[in-house]
């Protein structure tokens, strides 16, 4: 378990990023296209999490892009032909660094509507009492009077931003005061993961199981580790933590670090998710060096659910977390000054 953790720290950055042995014969200069393209190549064939997951036939991927490599070519030529075969692989935790620009498959997040409008959060809820809007570290809240009901209202966009513990007692005093917490992390596309498992161990007294892990071992499509099992472990003092009904907002742009907290949300009884399935990026990122300096990082990890699906099996949750409730953001209502998320987390909150 210590490996993985130390592994699972920082999901949003390219880490690891270490030296590599050469994979090909005969006196190629280090920069040489071939052998830099050889090398990304080999290295995914040989590492990558889902080539088996995703049904990718990595030969197949091969014949596409090594007819473009040839001798000459120039430094953003060759990345221009990295970058797309890297793309083939559909994964936020695949990337190309290089000093002039990096790879990013970026229609992971198109895909789906944004269903975030941080203005109207701002204006008609955050801002609806100036008096209870608060600002703590990272982390926005506010207490909304409803029906007689004290519904909490926080929102925490970058994990690449902690919060003190002081910090995060403060919020969760105030949370305590609740009835309802709606907890808002749309568009938050991860960072450090020890902020999302410090968040979500301040809504549990209990460790509860969360998902399994298990890291790639060898070449082969079933060449994993062991099972592991991830607990969501209470956080901070008891006398700092919320236990009541809480709704957790999602969408495409809740990734990486940030599908962790899902996971460990989802964990918790008292925990509903809503909104859109997650970005995903459950694949612990590994990193090294290209023969010509270059860095690249792609996912050698995989998260699978706690729970079995029909067929006896884990879920595996690459490709997003998804809700208990499927909910897309009304421009109809929002153009009426209502987030229609936040609208019915609220009605699920006051159900309870």
């Amino acid at each position: 378990m210590k490996r993985i953790m130390r592994y699972l720290t920082l999901l949003f950055w390219p880490l690891l990023l270490g030296g590599c042995d050469q994979l090909w014969v005969g006196e190629q200069p280090a920069d040489d296209p071939r052998a830099v393209f050889e090398t990304l190549w080999t290295e995914i064939e040989g590492k990558y999490s889902y080539l088996d997951y995703k049904n990718l036939d990595w030969n197949r991927v091969y014949q596409t892009y090594s007819p473009m490599i040839r001798p000459g070519m120039n430094e953003m030529e060759l990345f221009r032909v990295l970058e797309a075969m890297m793309n083939e692989l559909q994964d936020g935790h695949a990337n190309l660094f290089t000093p002039f620009t990096y790879s990013a498959y970026r229609p992971l997040f198109l895909s789906r509507p944004t269903n975030l409008d941080a203005r109207l959060i701002l204006e008609r809820y955050f801002l609806r009492d100036s008096l209870a809007f608060f600002t703590t570290g990272p982390i926005q809240h506010t207490i909304l009077d409803t029906l007689g009901k004290r519904i909490g209202l926080m929102a925490y966009r970058d994990f690449t931003q902690s919060p003190s513990e002081a910090q995060l007692d403060f919020v969760m005093d105030r949370m305590r005061t609740c009835d309802g917490v709606v907890l808002d992390v749309r568009a938050n596309g991860g960072g450090l993961l020890t902020n999302a498992r410090r968040l979500s161990g301040r809504f549990t007294n209990e460790g509860r199981k969360s998902h399994y892990h298990r890291m790639k071992t060898g070449r082969g499509a079933g060449d994993f580790s062991r099972l592991e099992a991830v607990f969501t472990e209470p956080s901070g003092e008891e006398e700092h933590r919320y236990t009541g009904p809480v709704v957790l907002l999602q969408n495409r742009g809740s990734y990486s670090a940030t599908s962790f907290l899902a996971l460990h949300m989802r964990a918790l009884p008292q925990v509903r998710l809503l909104g859109d399935t997650t970005g995903g990026g459950l694949g612990i990122p590994h990193g090294a060096s290209l023969p010509n300096g270059w860095n690249y990082r792609f996912s050698v990890g995989q998260a699978l659910s706690a729970e079995l699906d029909s067929n006896g099996a884990y879920w595996n949750w690459e490709n997003g977390v998804p809700p208990h409730t499927a909910v897309d953001l009304d421009p109809v209502q929002a153009s009426q000054g209502f987030d229609s998320m936040i609208e019915r987390a609220i009605v699920d909150l006051l159900s309870r």
